[in-house]
């Protein structure tokens, strides 16, 4: 009898261990499957140029460095040739001003026979930066990707009549550490929106240039919009894996 006991004891015990283990196990599946829907960051990969063009598939994401050969500018962007001692490579990305010579640092992702009707060219291998550091520029966003996922880019002439006490988006670059945590107001269109979970990642632009903006999804805010939005401009911001920003707006209001 105490032996039956003891033995229906034994199983009590090793049922409950296996109920709070079947427990346990569930949630991290149900964390799990929640984390599957998070933007996933691709981390940047160090590589020369020659390792770049020996084999331009090896990485997602890349961070090459090298000395600005030359620069051509077109409507919206600049393409940029850059050398190490292992090779040369052309980058584009938004319009930006580097001298020959500038040596730089950009991040982003590897494209193959890629045409630029503008240019009238193809390029063998071309780097799409999401980001350009080095010399007198900070940054130089890419116009063919952006920050934790992808956008559209509105083409054409852009002139935004500037809203009364508002403040040009030239203004804040060219101020940005007088303006660091002050608020202020921006008319602006958007040529970019990045949909994250919590947030839109907009790209803003009044025809004086161009700034990013995080923007709380509470708001309405689609591709081509002209908007007035209030927020606080914030300096040296860095998200990780190659994304950094000389000035992004953190928008608290939109109009």
């Amino acid at each position: 009898m105490k032996k039956m006991i003891k033995t229906i004891i034994t199983l009590a015990i090793v049922m409950t261990g296996l109920l709070i283990s079947g427990c346990t196990d569930s949630e991290p599946a149900s964390q799990q499957q929640f984390n599957h829907n998070l933007p996933v960051v691709p981390v940047a990969v160090n590589v020369t140029i020659g390792e770049a063009l020996a084999d331009p598939y090896a990485h997602e994401t890349i961070r090459v460095t090298g000395i600005v050969n030359q620069t051509i500018n077109v409507m919206g962007y600049t393409y940029m040739e850059i050398t190490d001692s292992t090779g040369s490579l052309w980058v584009a990305g938004y319009s930006t001003q580097l001298d020959n010579g500038t040596e730089i640092t950009a991040t982003g992702n590897l494209n193959i026979e890629f045409t630029s009707p503008t240019m009238g060219r193809t390029f063998d291998i071309i780097l799409f930066a999401n980001s350009i550091s080095g010399g007198t520029t900070s940054v130089s966003n890419s116009p063919h990707g952006g920050p934790h996922g992808s956008g559209d880019i509105v083409t054409g002439d852009i002139n935004v009549t500037p809203v009364d006490g508002g403040t040009r988006i030239e203004d804040i670059k060219s101020m940005s550490s007088e303006l660091d945590g002050q608020v202020v107001k921006v008319s602006a269109e958007v040529v970019k929106n990045v949909v994250l979970i919590d947030d839109y990642f907009l790209t803003l632009d009044d025809g004086t240039g161009q700034l990013k903006a995080r923007c709380p999804n509470i708001f309405n805010v689609s591709l081509g919009d002209s908007v007035v939005v209030t927020g606080s401009v914030m300096t040296d911001v860095d998200l990780g894996s190659g994304y950094y920003y000389e000035v992004l707006l953190q928008i608290t209001d939109l109009e």
